[in-house]
């Protein structure tokens, strides 16, 4: 025989029920505030380390920027060194060559002027030579070029013929035109072996030869000047070219390399 719950029971039952509900509610809304400052903790920690990054990247754009305006100003600043220096060298260069024009012609003056004795060309003879000397000390070397060809082709005899064949190769010399300025140097050693000229004639061969960057050949022709006049002018310029030559020859870029081994 079924016995019917009471009353009594049936409210303590629920209220237990209600009483589980509630805790596990009450639980529950713990978790979820527990959870809920993980998750804004997390946020916190993640957008701080966002933050982070940010500054991180923003300062190595800095360093970077940076990096590459010091990387160009020294480009810069190596390039407009480089280019002082090389103008200076041409000029430097330049004004050494126009010594040494004048240097040449105070020892013309010297040994044909007169000083030693020497016959110096008159009339025609003597107008066309200084004619043509004078363009070179203008240095309108395509004006002197016919004037010393004209010069030697009428006064192949003359006292400055040898002058005239070696102030041909200077004017060539001038006008950059190394191989025939060779060639015309070498004439004057071979038809005025007694000239004055030759040393300055095969001095100037081997300064051909450093212009053209064949360094070998150039110190073959200077140490040529050393070894026949080791006491004169030529040598001691050819002394100091050897050294140039030698320091560029010590350097391992590409300057180096232009040289032809021997």
């Amino acid at each position: 025989m079924k016995r019917a719950i009471s009353p009594l029971i049936l409210a303590l039952f629920s209220f237990i029920l209600l009483s589980h509900e509630a805790e596990a509610r009450k639980a529950d809304a713990s978790e979820m505030e527990d959870l809920r400052r993980v998750q804004e903790s997390n946020g916190a920690a993640l957008a701080d380390a966002v933050q982070r990054i940010n500054t991180i990247q923003v300062d190595l754009q800095a360093v970077k920027g940076s990096l590459e305006e010091n990387r160009h100003f020294f480009q810069q600043e190596s390039q407009k060194n480089e280019k002082v220096l090389r103008d200076f060298d041409l000029r430097l260069t330049g004004m050494e060559e126009r010594l040494s024009l004048f240097e040449s012609q105070i020892q013309e003056l010297m040994t044909k002027g007169g000083i030693k004795g020497a016959a110096a060309p008159a009339g025609d003879e003597g107008e066309l030579y200084r004619k043509a000397l004078a363009e070179v000390n203008a240095q309108n070397f395509k004006a002197a070029l016919p004037l010393f060809d004209q010069f030697l082709k009428k006064y192949p005899k003359s006292s400055m013929a040898d002058n005239a064949q070696y102030w041909k190769g200077e004017t060539l010399y001038g006008l950059k035109q190394f191989p025939e300025a060779i060639l015309e140097f070498q004439k004057v050693v071979k038809k005025y072996p007694k000239s004055d000229k030759v040393p300055a004639a095969v001095l100037k061969q081997g300064y051909c030869f450093f212009e053209a960057k064949e360094y070998l050949d150039a110190k073959a022709f200077l140490q040529k000047v050393i070894a026949q006049y080791p006491k004169s002018d030529e040598a001691s310029k050819a002394r100091d070219k050897i050294q140039q030559i030698d320091e560029i020859l010590a350097k391992p870029a590409a300057t180096s390399s232009t040289a032809r081994p021997r």
